[in-house]
């Protein structure tokens, strides 16, 4: 399920994934003190499920501790729209996170302090539910009605 927008393949740095919507599961997860020492990141490993960039991995970091209420609040508000998206009202541990496929929106911040561009998620959406094929309308001539009589 992996849709591109108007960024082509070539547009992405080599090692990351093009922006669009990935279906992708958790398949690592801890909490982390930030560099200064003073909160905790939620670090989350994400892998791409299903389409070209199948088995492709993306990390995500989420200040759910933050001396600067701000970062602390974007963190939690994405941690709760990921539980959300996952079927989840809520959750005691990151490893109930582990295996549920969702979709992920994935962006490309630029570098800045001497790192490279790298991907960032910025929304989790529930994968939705295949349709079922549409059922032929029943018609009101019988099968026998076409028979020669």
């Amino acid at each position: 399920m992996t849709s591109r927008t108007s960024q082509s393949l070539a547009d992405a740095a080599p090692g990351l994934l093009p922006k669009g919507d990935y279906q992708a599961k958790v398949v690592d997860s801890a909490v982390v003190p930030t560099a200064s020492g003073s909160g905790e990141m939620l670090k989350l490993v994400f892998e791409v499920t299903a389409g070209d960039f199948h088995r492709r991995r993306i990390v995500e970091r989420l200040n759910i501790v933050n001396a600067h209420a701000t970062a602390q609040r974007i963190a939690q508000e994405m941690l709760a729209r990921l539980c959300a998206a996952a079927g989840l009202a809520g959750i005691a541990d990151s490893e109930e996170l582990h295996g549920i496929t969702v979709v992920i929106r994935v962006d490309i911040r630029p570098g800045s302090d001497g790192y490279g561009d790298r991907n960032t998620i910025k929304d989790y959406r529930p994968v939705a539910a295949p349709m079922p094929p549409p059922r032929r309308a029943a018609s009101a001539r019988r099968p026998w009605d076409s028979c020669p009589g």
